[in-house]
């Protein structure tokens, strides 16, 4: 499958190019994904966790879902059918009855990587809420060790966007050469936080343990469809998903399929 490749100069704004972008990732990647391992979204009540600016969870609405996006700040929102936005925090204990207690599919797209470490696990266990023993979860993020780790594709405006692994640097060390290259204070806080709360495979799969949640499917890229779509690079998959330490340091994303371990009955 070939995704389309968008380019900036053709939108108005960065808002309206990364919307697109998000839209076409869901609905030409994820979505045939998800139908592969037996997902049809149509009828489906989906829960998009840190949705940003909805243009994700907008595919999955045209769909047929009922969708909400939930947030902890306003965006800038586009209405659509079978689509709310509420701003919320999961963690809170008035979430669930914000958004609902009894969801089909929880998605967490490059959500995880931008909780702090110890709230990680609180975090993930508070999705327990929203669903039930037949809910699955889609969940995707860059791993911290692999070279575009810290985001820096995205995050980065100068040369050192291409530079590969900068998340290992050591603190100062980072603030320095970001400094040299040019970026903005708002840059290099926002690559600090991405170091911050780095998300590595192994730990993830650690704290899916200590959640209650199993895998069911899991994909490794080692060109994300995302790079497909914002820069042409064809989607890749890795040889390397199976070698933990290799893994670790060569992939440059990851898709998880997960369900709840429930050792009680749902709770009505």
């Amino acid at each position: 499958m070939t995704l389309t490749q968008i380019y900036r100069k053709d939108f108005p704004t960065w808002e309206a190019y990364y919307r697109q972008y998000q839209y076409l990732l869901a609905e030409q990647y994820y979505l045939p994904l998800l139908k592969n391992w037996g997902i049809s979204p149509k009828g489906k009540n989906i829960l998009d966790v840190g949705c940003g600016d909805g243009g994700f969870i907008t595919a999955f609405a045209r769909q047929g879902a009922k969708c909400v996006g939930a947030e902890i700040r306003e965006f800038p929102w586009q209405t659509e059918e079978n689509l709310k936005f509420v701003i919320a925090d999961i963690t809170s204990a008035k979430a669930p009855d914000q958004l609902g207690k009894k969801f089909d599919l929880i998605i967490l797209r490059d959500v995880i990587e931008h909780i702090p470490l110890d709230s990680k696990l609180n975090f993930l266990k508070a999705l327990d809420r929203f669903g039930s023993a037949d809910t699955r979860l889609l969940v995707t993020f860059p791993p911290f060790y692999s070279p575009f780790g810290l985001h820096q594709q995205t995050l980065l405006k100068s040369s050192a966007r291409w530079f590969p692994y900068l998340g290992w640097l050591p603190a100062p060390v980072l603030k320095s050469v970001l400094r040299l290259a040019g970026e903005t204070p708002a840059a290099i806080s926002k690559a600090l936080e991405i170091k911050n709360c780095r998300m590595a495979i192994g730990t993830f799969r650690k704290l899916l343990s200590q959640a209650g949640l199993v895998i069911l499917e899991e994909r490794y890229f080692t060109v994300r469809p995302s790079h497909e779509i914002r820069y042409g690079w064809r989607t890749r998959y890795s040889l390397f998903g199976k070698w933990p330490l290799i893994r670790e340091i060569s992939v440059l994303g990851t898709a998880y399929l997960l369900k709840f371990r429930r050792t009680q009955p749902d709770r009505p």
